[in-house]
């Protein structure tokens, strides 16, 4: 009897030991573009690594090793300031191998010394509809260059299954010549096993981070959409203070969101009275957001807040075509 209990409390071990297997990998500078960890590349140190819950920084081998978790679908980098990733700052977790290296390239001719950059903040194109979207994008592109920024955000609703699979091809990172970051909105969640699954499958994690010069920057998803999403609060509450809690105490922090979060001075996000986090407490100077199509910026406290309406259309409110810098 006590050889069976031996036995099977063994197996038990093997079968959680592989669900929740480590991943591990290494950082490093791409010198010669192909893809691959070359030996003899730099290897990068300090880099923040998540598997979507837990958040570790890479060691001076450039290595990170995560234990992994139950709901767990990517990998993915912190993208650190002078540096860009060729939309590789995420790898789809794909059950056969354990290993995920991410090659960065540098990216420091538009920032400045002091660390102060600018972007673009474009949202809800909502191209599943419209036609000559190219004669916007181009004009961004073009703007981007001569205006050295040095990335672009775009908060949501891109919108409809026909519209996430085509604006890849409109702005990426490749063919914008800067890095470009999207967000998922409430019309972006559609159907599927579950509301963000076309997202995934061509954006990468509906929540992740940044950094530029001095500030981090957090994309945070929508609560609810269309379709009911995979994600659920507790799981972007338990990745954010994870996140947050690698972040220097003072660093400025921006949030970009499809939507809001209050109307009020304070930025509360979290699960319950016992598990929330206070972002004020955090240095949080801006949440940029869109949904409401209008161009709309306020102060709430110390929170700058900023709504971009569409640049197609125009917005509600009536204000002209355009895109925020």
């Amino acid at each position: 009897m006590e050889k069976k209990k031996l036995i099977l409390l063994l197996l038990s071990c093997a079968v959680i030991t592989e669900a929740h297997a480590a991943y591990q990998g290494h950082v490093y500078v791409d010198s010669n573009r192909n893809g691959i960890y070359d030996k003899g590349e730099k290897v990068l140190k300090g880099i923040r690594v998540s598997d979507g819950l837990n958040v570790v920084k890479t060691n001076a081998e450039g290595v990170y090793t995560l234990p992994g978790h139950k709901r767990e679908r990517f990998i993915f980098i912190t993208t650190p300031s002078g540096y860009r990733t060729d939309n590789q700052y995420y790898r789809r977790i794909n059950g056969t191998g354990q290993t995920y290296d991410f090659g960065l390239q540098p990216w420091k001719g538009r920032i400045k010394p002091n660390g102060s950059h600018r972007f673009i903040h474009i949202s809800d194109t909502e191209i599943f509809n419209t036609e000559n979207q190219e004669d916007w994008a181009n004009n961004i592109r073009d703007y981007a260059a001569n205006e050295n920024i040095s990335f672009i955000i775009h908060t949501g609703d891109i919108c409809y299954e026909n519209g996430l699979k085509n604006h890849i091809h409109l702005m990426n990172t490749s063919n914008m010549d800067c890095p470009m970051f999207y967000c998922i909105g409430n019309h972006d969640l559609v159907k599927g096993k579950y509301g963000e699954e076309v997202f995934e499958n061509v954006y990468g994690p509906v929540y992740y981070s940044f950094d530029f010069g001095n500030v981090h920057y957090v994309v945070t998803p929508m609560a609810g959409g269309d379709h009911q999403p995979g994600y659920t609060k507790e799981d972007v509450y338990r990745w954010l203070k994870n996140d947050l809690a690698q972040v220097p105490t003072g660093k400025p922090i921006i949030i970009f969101n499809h939507d809001l979060l209050t109307s009020g001075n304070e930025f509360v996000f979290g699960i319950d009275d016992n598990e929330k986090i206070n972002l004020n407490e955090h240095n949080l100077k801006a949440w940029l957001y869109g949904h409401w199509h209008n161009h709309f910026v306020r102060k709430q406290g110390d929170v700058l807040t900023i709504s971009t309406a569409t640049l197609d259309k125009g917005g509600i409110d009536h204000s002209t075509s355009a895109f925020r810098v």
